[in-house]
């Protein structure tokens, strides 16, 4: 007997979606913020030739990507508050725990675009009296940012598909959403298509973006 599609209950309840991917875009946004922030420090941690700033880096990178965030993720909503007895609503959690997954990540893109840029200009820096602050401000960044921006895009990509990771808190984001309505309709095949269809729809552009300036760059020189 062939599967009849009902797709007129996806658009009955398409407030259902809509709430969906407004709690997506927050929890991307917090995430992304949190990564960018200690991805960059971490970056520049990393960077430096200080073996007390290098190490501790080294293994909170290691650490973070060795780990399943699926754990990381449980592990601060459950256990952190019996260490700290801080607790973080299900929202928060998420975003500080894929926050800090995707700062690992991040790190390591920092990292790579200074590295790629010349130590001589890093050495010239010093040379004029800069310290390494300076010179990671007014000469590194500057350059390496525009070698970034495609890993950070394709980055950008990733952690949004992460956050389908909040259904396990009970976090309201757009998968969590798809699934109580499936508990309500029964009609798992259209719900779980239109989510992948909108997932699709919201992180294509970023890809295409990220291949798109990172040819632009390279026929640049």
């Amino acid at each position: 007997m062939g599967y009849v599609w009902q797709w007129q209950m996806i658009w009955d309840y398409r407030q259902v979606f809509y709430r969906g991917v407004e709690v997506t875009a927050i929890l991307t946004f917090w995430a992304l913020l949190i990564g960018m922030a200690l991805g960059l420090v971490l970056g520049l941690m990393r960077s430096s030739r200080a073996a007390w700033l290098r190490v501790p880096a080294a293994v909170y990178i290691d650490v973070f990507r060795a780990t399943p965030i699926l754990v990381q993720l449980v592990w601060i909503y459950y256990a952190l508050p019996i260490l700290t007895g801080v607790q973080m609503g299900n929202i928060a959690s998420a975003s500080v725990g894929i926050g800090l997954h995707a700062a690992a990540y991040i790190a390591e893109i920092f990292r790579a675009g200074i590295a790629s840029i010349d130590r001589g200009q890093s050495d010239a820096a010093k040379s004029l009296g800069m310290s390494y602050g300076q010179a990671m401000r007014r000469i590194i960044l500057p350059q390496a940012v525009r070698r970034m921006v495609p890993p950070f895009i394709n980055e950008f990509a990733t952690l949004m598909k992460l956050t389908t990771l909040g259904s396990v808190l009970a976090v309201n984001e757009l998968l969590h959403e798809a699934e109580n309505l499936i508990n309500n309709t029964y009609r798992p095949l259209e719900t779980y298509t239109v989510v992948a269809i909108v997932f699709g729809l919201l992180i294509y552009p970023f890809i295409w973006l990220s291949q798109r300036l990172e040819q632009h760059w390279k026929t640049r020189g």
